[in-house]
C-alpha cells in the first residue's frame, strides 16, 4: 500500500514537471517570432527617425596665403565657388585658433545667409577637398519631427536624445516596451558638433 502511494506521488510530480516544461516551451517559442518582429520594427523606425532629423552637410577647407613682402594680408572669396557649386547657405568656422589663415566652410540647408570674414586685401588662397556627410541637426530634433513621422503612418513609438529632448508621446501602461540606443553626431546651426545618444522606444 505504501509503495503504491509513493508511486502515485512520483507520477503526480512527473506530470507537473512535464506540464510546466511544456508551458515554458510554448512561452519561449511562441514569443520568439514576436520579439523578432519587434526588433525589425524598431530598426525600421530608427531609419525613419534618422531620415527625419538628418541633413546633408558639405565641408570645404580654405587656406589663405601668408602676407607678401609688402605685409598686406591676403583674403579669400567664395562668390564664384558658391554660385557654381555649393550654394549660399553656409557658415564660416575658424576651427584652429593657432592658424588664423585656416577656415572651414560648412554648407547645409539649416545655415541661413552665410558670410565670410571681411578683408580689403588681394584674394590669394587655396581651397581644399570638398566632402559631404549626413548628420543629425539639433534644430530638427523636436515635436514637429515627431508629428511628421506620426502623420506618415508610424505609431506606438517615441524617441529622445538623452539630456536634451524627449518626444511628447506617453507610453501606455501594461504594454511590452522595446528600447534601443543609437550613438549619433549632432550639429547645430552654429556648426557645433556633439556626440549624443538617440533612444527609440516602441510598444505593442
Amino acid at each position: 500500500m505504501v509503495n503504491k502511494r509513493g508511486q502515485g506521488h512520483v507520477e503526480i510530480i512527473l506530470s507537473m514537471v512535464l506540464f510546466v516544461g511544456f508551458l515554458i516551451f510554448l512561452f519561449v517559442f511562441m514569443r520568439s517570432p514576436f520579439k523578432t518582429k519587434q526588433t525589425l520594427d524598431i530598426t525600421s523606425i530608427q531609419q525613419k527617425v534618422l531620415e527625419e532629423i538628418n541633413s546633408d552637410i558639405g565641408k570645404l577647407s580654405v587656406i589663405i596665403d601668408p602676407p607678401g613682402i609688402d605685409g598686406i594680408e591676403n583674403c579669400y572669396s567664395l562668390d564664384e565657388v558658391n554660385t557654381k557649386t555649393f550654394g549660399d547657405n553656409f557658415i564660416e568656422i575658424q576651427e584652429d585658433p593657432t592658424n588664423p589663415r585656416s577656415y572651414t566652410i560648412y554648407y547645409g540647408d539649416f545655415f541661413v545667409g552665410g558670410k565670410t570674414i571681411s578683408c580689403s586685401g588681394p584674394e590669394n588662397f587655396e581651397l581644399g577637398v570638398y566632402t559631404e556627410e549626413s548628420i543629425v541637426v539639433k534644430e530638427k530634433i523636436n515635436n514637429e519631427a515627431y508629428d511628421s513621422l506620426k502623420s506618415a503612418g508610424l505609431d506606438s513609438f517615441s524617441f529622445q536624445v538623452r539630456g536634451s529632448f524627449k518626444s511628447k508621446e506617453q507610453i501606455p501602461a501594461n504594454v511590452d516596451v522595446f528600447s534601443k540606443d543609437i550613438p549619433i553626431r549632432v550639429m547645430d546651426n552654429k556648426a557645433n558638433i556633439q556626440e549624443q545618444i538617440l533612444n527609440i522606444k516602441i510598444w505593442g
